[in-house]
């Protein structure tokens, strides 16, 4: 009697997850903000939460990971400008420091949140870009004139995430990779959702021209459209709630292939020209930069940064800064 009575309380402990460890609060938070970014009505549909947590897991656990690995935090000033190599190629002049932080919407969000703070960290992202152009050589002692040579710049300078500490960046970044991977499970649904459309709509002119069809030609026709109406039916399925859980497990088990980072070395000298390897040591450096592939439709070069002194440009300086602008 004992031994089945501790059976029938493993059955039940199964069947209704007693003695099961309780979710942590991140967890089901990151549970309830991917279904409801996908599909609100899921939370409604049988299995919720429950068929939703390894896949979800892996996606959060994944994307911290990513979020911890994002080098830096570096220096961005003036300063950091003259003396770090990575600094000096991320920017094409020291003033589109201070133009990238004006222009920030993040930044100014910040400051409105924490006046009183002096200083942020955060996520730091723009879009590398290489270009031919002709310039000048020194061989020997002997100047070379219209060498071809490629130019490594960056453009679109974006600041995400700030924040007054580097783990609270972080942590938003992590939230924000967790969404990017959420947000290419809404895709895979909502492409097939778009299928179905055009499907419906080559069925309807399908169906007109079978209308019209003389006795030669229908028969052809009704295959072609007993086929289609098949390929409805499979996709209309495939919409059902409850295989969504299919497209959850498809993106978020196997999260490094939709998003990802790339170590990217190249030499450079201090004019963004990229050199080769037999180049090292003569006034140029190896600079290793990270490309994270997949949080949108473009690669980013990132990094995370930290930036002080943020109230000490007067009010004056904005000022001239903003006319400058306009002259231009």
């Amino acid at each position: 009697m004992a031994y089945w009575r501790k059976d029938a309380m493993g059955v039940l402990s199964h069947l209704f997850g007693f003695g099961r460890k309780k979710d942590t609060p991140d967890l089901q938070a990151a549970i309830e903000r991917a279904v409801s970014k996908v599909e609100p009505l899921l939370k409604q549909a049988g299995g919720y939460p429950g068929n939703y947590r390894k896949s979800v897991t892996s996606a959060l656990e994944y994307a911290r990971s990513l979020a911890d690995s994002v080098p830096g935090p570096i220096e961005v000033n003036r300063e950091s400008y003259a003396g770090d190599a990575l600094v000096h190629a991320l920017f094409p002049s020291v003033d589109t420091i201070q133009e990238m932080f004006h222009a920030s919407l993040a930044l100014q969000d910040y400051q409105r949140d924490f006046p009183s703070t002096d200083e942020l960290y955060a996520l730091m992202g723009m879009r590398r870009r290489e270009k031919a152009t002709v310039g000048m050589e020194l061989a020997g002692q002997t100047i070379q004139r219209d060498v071809v040579q490629n130019v490594v710049y960056f453009i679109s300078h974006t600041i995400e995430n700030p924040a007054p500490g580097e783990k609270q960046s972080r942590d938003q970044v992590a939230w924000s990779f967790f969404d990017s991977l959420v947000g290419k499970v809404f895709r895979r649904i909502d492409e097939r959702k778009r299928t179905k459309q055009s499907q419906l709509q080559e069925k309807d002119l399908l169906m007109e021209r079978l209308r019209l069809a003389d006795a030669q030609t229908r028969p052809a026709m009704e295959k072609e459209l007993s086929k289609l109406m098949a390929c409805i039916q499979s996709t209309i399925s495939s919409l059902y709630l409850n295989n969504y859980v299919e497209d959850f497990e498809a993106i978020l088990l196997d999260p490094e292939q939709h998003l990802r980072l790339n170590h990217i070395p190249i030499i450079l000298d201090n004019m963004g020209i990229k050199r080769d390897s037999d180049d090292a040591g003569r006034g140029v450096a190896e600079i290793v930069f990270n490309e994270l592939t997949g949080f949108d439709r473009r690669d980013w070069t990132v990094t995370m940064v930290h930036c002080s002194n943020l109230q000490s440009e007067s009010f004056a300086e904005r000022l001239e800064m903003a006319y400058r602008k306009l002259a231009i």
